[in-house]
């Protein structure tokens, strides 16, 4: 089969199980013919517990398991109803059928929340602003080829504490964490990044800074180490989504 029909059949498979566990799947645009999905829930029962919580992955079309690990939970229905949900689960369809970071035209999408200039994530952003109200916490599943354990970046500006022990609680169960003092060039302790101000990266804004300029609240982007069994990533990402859940 080829690459560009497995990827039609990935993004079907993610529609179809969104669609049985509840949520308005949208289609927001196109890359090259592949759909881009937007899924959202609202909470069966609003309260003062509720999170509004959103998850992407896939931006980067050489890290796999975020879409897997998404697919999988909307298939086992695992996110509890008590949150509302908006779920982007593969940005970057292009990439992730040729195996490479960027899309079709050779464009990082995951710098590109500046500028907009990539039909992917000019026809996102005009989601998000359309569908999604409020974000409390956003993660961003991510896999990393040069680490040699999982850890994250934490974005957190309010004066409560994040959910950073408990996802690394979780994953650890899966894969090591990266207990680098430096990691990505970064100061990190037990495989939690945490800046003290919002990062202003020369190269463009990443999904992360947009989202945080934007809602505020807690911003995770979690990284896998991809030297490590597949499936172990898969469990650690659902691992550390439910974590905030």
């Amino acid at each position: 089969m080829h690459a560009s029909e497995n990827i039609q059949a990935t993004i079907a498979r993610l529609a179809e199980a969104g669609d049985a566990s509840g949520y308005t799947v949208d289609t927001f645009g196109q890359s090259e013919g592949c759909p881009l999905l937007g899924l959202t829930r609202a909470a069966s029962e609003p309260d003062t517990s509720e999170r509004h919580i959103y998850l992407s992955a896939g931006i980067h079309g050489d890290e796999p398991a975020g879409p897997q690990a998404l697919l999988e939970l909307l298939n086992e229905d695992a996110l509890p109803d008590q949150h509302s949900y908006a779920i982007c689960p593969l940005l970057n369809p292009i990439g992730l059928g040729q195996g490479t970071r960027e899309n079709g035209a050779g464009i990082d999408l995951n710098r590109d929340y500046r500028h907009l200039v990539s039909r992917e994530i000019s026809t996102h952003a005009a989601w998000i602003e359309q569908n999604v109200s409020a974000i409390t916490i956003a993660m961003h599943l991510h896999e990393d080829w040069e680490s040699r354990g999982f850890y994250l970046y934490e974005l957190n500006f309010t004066q409560q504490p994040g959910f950073s022990p408990q996802i690394i609680q979780a994953v650890q169960a899966h894969l090591p964490i990266d207990l680098d003092e430096i990691i990505d060039g970064r100061i990190a302790h037990q495989g939690i990044i945490r800046p003290d101000r919002l990062p202003d990266l020369e190269e463009g804004d990443p999904e992360a800074i947009y989202l945080q300029k934007r809602y505020g609240g807690l911003n995770y982007t979690v990284e896998t180490p991809s030297s490590q069994d597949f499936n172990a990533r898969v469990k650690a990402l659902k691992a550390a989504v439910l974590a905030i859940t």
